[in-house]
């Protein structure tokens, strides 16, 4: 059976990385092509053309501009020119802590904000049932019913919006001595202290320990 040639097994290695990219990108809810796309730009020396990319990842030039233009505006690639080429060429970024708060800050805190006004106007309906003369008997029983529910979702949208500022904040600062890891190549690791040598029984000790289990016997 013959071996697979340097080159080839490079190519799979990073096939490899691009699919475990995609697969990624689809648990957290993005499309496993946004995924495949950013893999293949990170994993990529040079940065790549459009073209290039649809070519690479079998996908359509529609696709491939939907997908580089939501990638490009989460800040996940970039748009570089290449001296000596007239079409225009894509790069990943490598901050992993910069894509983060940014796509949070893109899609999570918009959906949030989404989701408190919506809580806000159903509260409001809710209270003008109550307020309403027909809002008497079964009504005003469910409308209290309904309001005392909303204002606890509203309190649990606005404890994540929170969260989020608090993460997108605070542990921007917290995570600093970190950042490094998240941007470059893991060093070496530290060579582990060695184990404590045990000191060696005096004579006494020895003859102490077997006693001591003899007395507890009798």
């Amino acid at each position: 059976m013959a071996t697979a040639s340097p080159d080839d097994q490079l190519g799979r290695a990073r096939d490899l990385g691009v699919d475990t990219c995609g697969r990624i990108a689809e648990f957290w809810g993005f499309t496993r092509t946004m995924g495949r796309t950013f893999g293949l730009l990170y994993l990529s020396p040079e940065p790549l053309a459009q073209a290039e990319i649809q070519q690479r990842l079998h996908i359509s030039a529609g696709s491939a501009s939907m997908t580089l233009a939501a990638l490009g505006r989460w800040g996940v690639v970039h748009r570089v020119w290449v001296r000596g080429q007239r079409r225009e060429h894509y790069q990943a970024e490598t901050d992993f802590w910069k894509m983060i708060s940014g796509v949070l800050n893109e899609r999570e805190r918009r959906e949030i904000s989404a989701a408190i006004a919506v809580v806000e106007e159903a509260s409001k309906a809710a209270a003008a049932v109550q307020a309403s003369e027909a809002g008497r008997g079964r009504l005003k029983v469910e409308g209290a019913f309904v309001t005392e529910r909303l204002q606890r979702l509203d309190a649990i949208c606005r404890l994540g919006q929170t969260m989020l500022d608090m993460l997108l904040g605070q542990l921007h600062l917290d995570v600093g001595r970190f950042l490094e890891v998240l941007r470059v190549a893991p060093t070496d690791p530290a060579p582990r202290a060695a184990a404590p040598v045990q000191k060696p029984e005096t004579p006494a000790r020895a003859e102490a320990r077997p006693r001591a289990r003899t007395a507890k016997r009798r």
